[in-house]
């Protein structure tokens, strides 16, 4: 009885025992749960008050860029070439009009001549000899025309005195007719062997250069045969195939310039051949040169033609232009936008190329600032910063 007593009075005070001890075990782990809480919270709030501490990096500063001012004009002028050849004013092959020895060639291959020069020359002792026969009768003929005058005076002093008949009279003044002429018929026979004799040398008609020459001494040689070729070299001039609308725009008294290897040379439009080429569609244009400043003939020549294209554009590098869809072509231009400089995309047409620079027409402002070079780097509205043409 004592037990169960003692069991009953003290099993009240053992639950409130037990109860404080549990709630001691939760505060206990509240409190270390809060301490750990406090102290999470505590680091994340020094490190974000380092990384605020910490220097922030600076944005990167615009790209710097290279620009160029539109600048318009009403036109642009082409270059165009054409292949010609250069060639003599003058070629001939030249002739002895007669047949003949050639005894001397005074010129060779290369050979630079002034007009009257000897070329060659023939033999001409048969000539002379022949001269001297005529001589020898025109003498002869001349002796008897002296005797048929003075045979023709006395039948006249006779007629007048009534003896001697007007028909003795009248075959003396025949004879005296009939010698004179031949006369004048050896006389002409010795004008023609002296002609002969002066086509027996060959001089140049020209001051040119020895071309081809295709006789030596000793050689016979026929009336025709050509014995050297002549080139003058005091006028050469060029021969260019042109279209015919190219050809009639040409003016005669203007300049322009043919180019051979050995440079430059200003030429003037000689003449237009009026007849058509049809293999190339051309027609033969003849340029005087100036000079020829040492270029051998039959070599090719250029002819540089300016022509102005009535088109308002302007020129830009082509390291400036995009391209863009489909064959279109685009550039940046730098313009303000938002208190900023910045880049815009313009669209453009290419007219002309003329070695690193472009003729284009678009949707460009006059001093415009374009983007002359870079601009693979940059895309439309990026910030920029300007460096200067």
């Amino acid at each position: 009885m004592s037990d169960l007593q003692n069991y009953t009075e003290n099993a009240p005070e053992s639950k409130s025992i037990g109860f404080a001890r549990k709630l001691m075990r939760g505060l206990a782990v509240g409190s270390i749960a809060m301490a750990i809480a406090a102290a999470t919270a505590g680091g994340i709030a020094a490190l974000q008050y380092r990384a605020d501490a910490e220097l922030q990096p600076e944005q990167h500063p615009p790209l710097a860029v290279t620009t160029l001012p539109v600048r318009f004009q009403d036109q642009y002028v082409t270059q165009t070439r054409y292949v010609g050849r250069l060639e003599p004013a003058r070629q001939t092959s030249l002739a002895f009009e007669r047949a003949g020895l050639v005894v001397s060639i005074s010129v060779d291959e290369g050979t630079r001549v002034r007009t009257g020069d000897v070329i060659a020359q023939l033999d001409t002792d048969r000539l002379k000899a022949d001269r001297k026969r005529l001589q020898a009768r025109k003498r002869e003929l001349e002796a008897e025309r002296t005797l048929a005058q003075l045979t023709l005076s006395r039948q006249s002093d006779l007629r007048k005195k009534g003896f001697s008949p007007q028909q003795t009279e009248d075959e003396a003044t025949a004879s005296v007719a009939r010698i004179t002429a031949s006369i004048d018929q050896v006389t002409a026979q010795i004008d023609l062997v002296d002609i002969d004799i002066r086509k027996s040398v060959l001089t140049a008609p020209f001051d040119g250069v020895v071309g081809a020459r295709n006789v030596d001494d000793g050689s016979v040689t026929t009336a025709g045969t050509p014995v050297v070729s002549l080139l003058e070299t005091g006028k050469p001039q060029a021969r260019v195939g042109l279209p015919p609308e190219v050809a009639r725009s040409l003016d005669a008294d203007r300049q322009y310039q043919i180019t051979t290897d050995a440079g430059p040379i200003t030429a003037r439009m000689s003449s237009i051949r009026p007849d058509l080429q049809t293999a190339t569609q051309t027609v033969p244009v003849l340029f005087d040169l100036n000079s020829s400043n040492g270029a051998a003939f039959q070599q090719i020549v250029t002819l540089n033609l300016e022509t102005p294209i009535r088109e308002r554009g302007t020129w830009l590098p082509l390291a400036a232009l995009k391209e863009g869809h489909k064959g279109l072509w685009s550039v940046l231009v730098v313009a303000a936008q938002d208190g900023k400089t910045k880049v815009r995309t313009e669209a453009v047409e290419v007219l002309h190329i003329e070695g690193e620079q472009a003729y284009v027409r678009g949707t460009l402002e006059a001093n415009a600032q374009v983007v002359s070079k870079g601009g693979h780097r940059i895309v439309s509205g990026q910030h920029v910063a300007l460096t200067g043409g």
